[in-house]
């Protein structure tokens, strides 16, 4: 019995971590700006027909860019403190 309350704890515990983590302002911030690129590409797509490679390689770059803006905000935010 004890050792059935244990693993019982301990899957809460975890279950209360992970979506702690699911919710978490980061996460909120990935989908927000996975979204915003995805919109973003559908409408370049839609004014400004490219190849698919150049559409791949833009969607890239523009990720790779958005997310260093806020990775340096977030160790900006870290190094101040």
């Amino acid at each position: 019995m004890k050792l059935l309350n244990k693993y019982k704890t301990l899957l809460i515990n975890y279950i209360i971590s992970y979506k702690n983590t699911l919710f978490s302002k980061v996460m909120m911030a990935f989908i927000v700006v996975h979204t915003s690129e995805d919109i973003l590409l559908m409408s370049i797509g839609r004014f400004a027909p490219l190849p698919l490679f150049a559409m791949y390689g833009l969607g890239l770059l523009i990720s790779w860019l958005i997310m260093g803006c806020i990775v340096e905000r977030l160790l900006g935010k870290l190094n101040k403190k």
